[in-house]
């Protein structure tokens, strides 16, 4: 009996008997420090900062999400208050961190020219407008504030 006759006769398991779907795991969102390093680390890259920035993710933060000046060792470090870092997807948890590294951008480049609006533009090379609308949403909902996004984030 040729081989095409066998898989005619015998052609397999129907589909209602094949083995079920596994069930999709929901996706893991790392906020670990050493994972947010990584992501810090990668950004520094692309925006071309040398200076190092290390990652605490810390209990409080009366910013909730802030760059602290160098110390002695000429190091910025990347304060992020967890239980905000718990209520962000991973996008993001990214356009803070690349938002915070735009303030180390500003600050290595022009100390003077501080602003939000600043920092988003260097941001927005690296996500969207849109996330960061996002994350301040819900930073203003942490805060009990209200800010003109426009002013924040540009059109």
């Amino acid at each position: 009996m040729s081989l095409w006759l066998l898989l005619f006769l015998f052609p397999g398991p129907s589909p209602s008997a094949s083995a079920p779907e596994p069930e999709e795991t929901p996706a893991v969102i790392r906020r670990d420090a050493d994972w947010l390093q990584l992501v810090v680390d990668g950004y520094r890259a692309r925006l071309e900062i040398a200076t190092g920035v290390r990652v605490a993710v810390v209990p409080e933060n009366e910013l909730v999400a802030s760059v602290e000046a160098p110390g002695g060792d000429g190091t910025f470090t990347l304060l992020l208050q967890s239980d905000f870092l718990a209520t962000l997807s991973e996008d993001e948890v990214r356009a803070v961190v690349a938002h915070e590294l735009g303030h180390v951008w500003i600050f290595t480049h022009h100390p003077y020219l501080q602003t939000e609006k600043l920092a988003n533009d260097i941001a927005r090379q690296i996500v969207t407008r849109q996330t960061l609308v996002l994350v301040y949403e819900k930073l203003w909902k942490v805060l009990g504030t209200k800010g003109d996004l426009a002013v924040f984030v540009g059109d």
